[in-house]
């Protein structure tokens, strides 16, 4: 039980219990001795002589450092607690999730070094943390109730002597590298992000390959290689993995399996979150990516979001509708998150009980229950409509209908008093409609329960201060996508403000489908695609290609950028 408690966790400890007249020197001094010639950890000497038992050790932890000590029943474990974390995160960081109490977590740990992890659990569940102290062998109990046994922890997943060897091997490389060139290192991080964060990115990308690495941003939509700093990332690129995971909370000698973690930067006037993932790739070495979660990059302003003054109608007065299921759909990076956001903001009032099921949770939203998934203990979209339906809500958002069962659970939802919100993968709202029938979904519930779907892209606009005349288009290329009229193309030919890229900023472009009684009747009538959107045609509905068009026309979008996110012929 004592490798939950490394050698330097326990010589801090009995230091401490030294200079507080506990511990004596000279037995101090006999427990260095017999860690030197024996190998034996030091904490499993002092067990074993007697020195303090374990529930001595906790309650001294407990209070040298001010914190609650108490035996955790495992069976106790709440659902609620254990989805927070991964199993993975739990193995690697020696954390154990037990209890939730309104905002605040409760986190089990045995070593007096888990503290630091406070913060990065706090960013990770968006939670208060409570750090809690336990003896070791109830800590212990409490990992395999998670599944996580006592072999798994003294050698993780790796199983092999061998493998614990090269860990110990890229332990000493990582110190070499952090020695070496630490300082250069951090100054290098501190400056990606800064950089990142001012470009407007939402991604950071660092990547190995054989012969070479790199570094790119997410902006507007695109990777963006940063060649500028080749360079850097060549002679860098292990220390600042290193850097990134002692700062994120990842263990630095894991480079076998993925691993997540969380920052919270701050760096004078900017401050932002993180969300890190490690993947290992080829040549023993790892790619990381990003997320920057930064709260003025999202506006959630529906009025502001571009919304024709019809489609802003339609969707007002199907948010504000008692009951119904409303659909965002759409590719990834195409902006779902920002509307359906939007929508619990404007509805967002303390009458109301907002309930979210999110995978991933992008922000925290005040004064809505957002619930974070975990597959891995099943509190999946499905569990956690069910749980949400016990819990008296009045709005439900679920990330995603994956599936079946949870596109069921939503329309039985929708249809028993409470507005649902929720996301698909299909390229426009008719065929929404369709996807929902083919999932098996019976007809007269999808016609009965959806009253709206928004299916949406986001587009670079052309920049305004180097937007120029674009004459390489023919007009029967034009006429082959629908586009009629004299109509004089722009684009942007690459500026300063703009990075040369000759795009600046975004902008949503919708098309808005509600499901009037006509298209109710269609889809009774298992209508095709086709037919049904040649009924909303004729009640004003208009295709996102219609809609991009008008942009194409008054030069917001380039040709090119209209054919890239619209086009799909």
């Amino acid at each position: 039980m004592s490798k939950f408690i490394n050698d330097d966790s326990a010589i801090e400890l009995a230091d401490m219990a030294v200079s507080k007249g506990i511990l004596s020197e000279d037995n101090f001094n006999k427990l260095k001795v017999l860690n030197q010639e024996s190998g034996q950890s030091i904490v499993s000497i002092m067990f074993e002589r007697a020195v303090m038992d374990e529930f001595s050790l906790a309650r001294f932890v407990a209070e040298s450092y001010g914190l609650n000590f108490q035996e955790v029943d495992p069976e106790q474990i709440s659902s609620e607690a254990q989805s927070k974390l991964t199993t993975e995160y739990l193995r690697i960081n020696n954390v154990c999730p037990f209890e939730t109490d309104g905002s605040t977590l409760k986190v089990a740990i045995c070593d007096q070094s888990k503290l630091p992890l406070e913060k990065n659990i706090r960013v990770i569940t968006g939670m208060n943390i409570e750090m809690v102290l336990v003896t070791v062998s109830n800590f212990e109990k409490l990992l395999e109730k998670y599944g996580i046994s006592s072999l798994s922890q003294e050698v993780g997943v790796l199983g092999t002597l061998k493998e614990v060897k090269e860990i110990e091997e890229s332990e000493a490389e990582v110190e070499q590298i952090t020695e070496r060139d630490k300082t250069a290192a951090e100054i290098f991080v501190t400056d990606i992000l800064t950089e990142a964060y001012k470009k407007g990115a939402s991604d950071i990308h660092i990547e190995s390959f054989r012969k070479s690495k790199r570094l790119r941003y997410r902006i507007d939509g695109i990777l963006v290689n940063q060649k500028k700093r080749q360079d850097e990332i060549n002679e860098r690129y292990l220390a600042v993995v290193s850097i990134l995971k002692l700062r994120s909370g990842a263990r630095i000698e894991e480079k076998r399996l993925p691993q997540d973690g969380a920052i919270k930067f701050n760096n004078g006037d900017i401050e932002f979150d993180l969300r890190v993932s490690f993947l290992p790739v080829q040549g023993l070495s790892e790619r990381v990516v990003m997320r920057i979660l930064r709260k003025d990059a999202i506006q959630l302003d529906l009025e502001t979001l571009g919304f024709s003054k019809v489609d802003f109608q339609k969707i007002k007065e199907a948010i504000y509708a008692t009951q119904g299921l409303i659909l965002v759909t759409g590719p990834t990076g195409s902006g779902k998150t920002t509307t359906l956001y939007s929508v619990l903001n404007k509805l967002n009032d303390e009458k109301k009980n907002i309930m979210t099921a999110e995978d991933p949770i992008e922000y925290e939203l005040e004064g809505i229950s957002q619930s974070q998934m975990k597959n891995e203990i099943n509190f999946t979209f499905a569990s956690a409509l069910r749980t949400f339906l016990r819990q008296d809500p009045e709005i439900i958002l679920v990330g995603e209908i994956r599936d079946q069962e949870t596109g069921n659970i939503a329309v039985e939802a929708a249809l028993t008093g409470h507005l649902v919100l929720s996301t698909l993968h299909t390229n426009d709202s008719v065929n929404t409609i369709t996807r929902l029938v083919n999932m098996g979904i019976p007809n007269y519930l999808v016609s009965s329960s959806v009253s709206l779907v928004i299916a949406q892209r986001l587009a670079r606009k052309t920049c305004d201060n180097c937007k120029t005349k674009d004459s390489s288009i023919k007009p029967d290329t034009l006429s082959q996508l629908g586009i009629k009229g004299k109509i004089i193309l722009q684009k942007g030919k690459g500026c300063s403000k703009c990075n040369n890229t000759g795009f600046k900023g975004r902008r949503g472009i919708y098309e808005v489908l509600k499901i009037t009684p006509s298209i109710q009747d269609a889809i009774l009538k298992n209508m095709t695609a086709p037919e049904i959107m040649a009924i909303a045609k004729k009640e004003g509905y208009r295709p996102m290609q219609e809609v991009g068009a008008d942009y194409l026309k008054n030069g917001e979008l380039s040709f090119d950028e209209y054919q890239r996110t619209l086009f799909v012929g």
